[in-house]
């Protein structure tokens, strides 16, 4: 499994970016605090997402 980042422009989805593609688990939750976004898999890995 994977996330999916989506870019959005004028209500269209003009971008697509997978993450975590490599880390073959599945994800439980996702989360957006104070500019980051957190992922939590059914194994109880935690991970933090940031920009590059």
């Amino acid at each position: 499994m994977h996330i999916v980042r989506l870019v959005i422009k004028d209500n269209k989805v003009v971008g697509e970016e997978r993450l975590l593609e490599d880390k073959k688990e599945r994800f439980r939750d996702v989360a957006y605090d104070n500019g980051m976004l957190y992922a939590v898999t059914d194994s109880g890995n935690l991970y933090r997402i940031s920009k590059q």
